[in-house]
C-alpha cells in the first residue's frame, strides 16, 4: 500500500522558487494546508495519477489503512523526503516541514481517515 504513495513530478512546477520558506520581506510565510494541497498535491492526489491515493471521503479506507500500517510520522517523512516516484515535498520546495505536516493532516481529514 505504501507504494501507492509514490508518484513522479505531480507538483506545481511554477511554484515560488525561494527554498527558504520566507516571503519577500524575509519573514516566514505560512500557507494554509488547503492552499498547498490545491497548488501542489491535487494534481496527483485528486486524480489518482501514477497510483497516488486519492483524497476524499470515498477513499477513507485507503488512508485509514496507510495510517494503521505506516503511522502518521512515516507518512509525513515520505511527504518531506519523497520515496520511489513521490518527489520530495511534492515539489513544494519552499514549504516548511510544518506546512508539509499540516498538509498531510489536511489530506487525511478530508478523507475521513481514522
Amino acid at each position: 500500500m505504501l507504494a501507492s504513495l509514490t508518484l513522479a513530478g505531480c507538483g506545481d512546477a511554477d511554484g515560488p522558487a525561494d527554498a527558504s520558506g520566507a516571503d519577500a520581506s524575509g519573514e516566514s510565510a505560512s500557507r494554509e494546508p488547503a492552499e498547498i494541497y490545491a497548488q501542489y498535491c491535487v494534481n496527483c492526489h485528486g486524480t489518482g495519477m501514477a497510483g497516488a491515493p486519492m483524497v476524499g471521503p470515498e477513499h477513507r479506507l485507503i488512508w485509514s489503512e496507510e495510517i494503521e500500517e505506516e503511522g502518521f510520522p512515516t507518512l509525513v517523512k515520505i511527504a518531506i523526503e519523497g520515496q520511489n516516484g513521490m518527489p520530495p515535498r511534492g515539489t513544494c520546495f519552499d514549504c516548511s516541514d510544518e506546512e508539509i505536516e499540516a498538509t498531510v493532516l489536511y489530506m487525511l481529514k478530508e478523507s475521513g481517515a481514522k
